[in-house]
């Protein structure tokens, strides 16, 4: 193995994830600005908007893979990035930040959605392949929760006082942040994916398992930056709120959007353990929205449990051969 050249890919890597995730954070804050000027609603800003920019490295990295021909990467992605969101971002607020409490207003609005977009991802992928028609029904249940999300709005501002947003940018200043956020997150998912199969054949491991374990800890950093500011802020609903917001994003657009281009495999990795660790997250994660709580203690157990599946991952699949579905490649 070629010490300087591996090297070369890892630096690469890493600048990739950097402008990625950067580029979408660019990209959030001048759309923001524009959809003020465009006269959208505060609400619809802040679902639409910043709901689409906190899962936007996971789908562009997703369409990046499926431009270079491998599908698998797109499941192992989301769903590593809804167990690093559950078990790694949730761990850490709760660890770090103290005891998160969740209003009921949060439980009756986005734990619905995160439980049906769960339960959506996982019919549709339980053959190993999400086609076309599984990715129309997935992106119609999101269609139909912005329906549902957009009609609840109208009625309450009907009731209360419309608030008024100051943009943050110029409209010029909003257009150069959009163009130069979105080159940024395009040019970063097509290095990301680049090198990630370099750096999978140069080591032997799973794309599945470096996916799961690296991309989908790079591509998440938008939520925990989101998540954090909230949580200084002392608006420990809005952290539990941007996880479930996120994954249910995850689940019914990153995993749809590439299956209406061509048809999404799963890695084995993703089928033989990623599929049953996204259960047992999103379960854990059900019983605190229940229990309208995240004790501290129960922050750190989630960081313990992340880190325990992360080496069991790289333990496992090691020396296995590159397999999608069962079938070595």
């Amino acid at each position: 193995m070629d010490l300087l050249l591996l090297t070369q890919w890892i630096i690469i890597l890493v600048v990739a994830l950097l402008a990625l995730v950067r580029g979408a954070d660019v990209f959030v804050g001048g759309a923001k600005s524009l959809g003020i000027y465009f006269g959208f609603r505060p609400f619809l800003v802040g679902v639409l908007i910043i709901g689409l920019g906190t899962s936007l490295p996971e789908l562009a990295s997703s369409l990046a893979a499926v431009w270079q021909g491998t599908t698998e990467i797109v499941v192992a992605n989301v769903v590593g990035s809804n167990i690093t969101n559950i078990l790694l971002i949730g761990g850490l607020l709760a660890a770090f930040g103290g005891n998160l409490i969740i209003k009921q207003e949060l439980i009756k609005t986005e734990l619905p959605l995160f439980v049906i977009a769960t339960v959506h991802f996982l019919a549709a992928v339980h053959n190993g392949v999400i086609e076309r028609p599984e990715a129309v029904l997935l992106l119609g249940t999101l269609g139909a929760y912005f329906w549902y999300l957009i009609k609840s709005n109208q009625e309450e501002e009907s009731v209360h006082h419309r608030t008024k947003v100051v943009p943050e940018f110029t409209r010029n200043q909003s257009w150069f942040w959009v163009v130069v956020g979105g080159l940024a997150v395009i040019v970063g998912a097509h290095y990301t994916i680049a090198m990630l199969l370099n750096i999978a054949e140069a080591f032997a491991i799973s794309i599945g398992v470096l996916t799961i374990v690296i991309i989908a800890l790079g591509t998440s950093l938008p939520e925990l930056s989101v998540s954090w500011q909230a949580l200084k802020r002392g608006e420990a609903d809005m952290v539990i709120g941007n996880i479930f917001g996120s994954n249910a994003f995850n689940l019914l657009l990153v995993a749809s959007v590439p299956a209406l281009l061509i048809p999404i495999t799963a890695d084995a990795v993703v089928m033989d353990f990623g599929l049953v660790i996204l259960i047992a997250a999103s379960v854990i994660f059900f019983v605190n929205g229940l229990a309208k709580h995240i004790m501290q203690w129960e922050g750190v157990m989630m960081l313990l449990f992340y880190g325990f599946l992360c080496s069991i991952y790289l333990i496992l699949y090691r020396i296995r051969p590159h397999r999608v579905c069962g079938l070595v490649r």
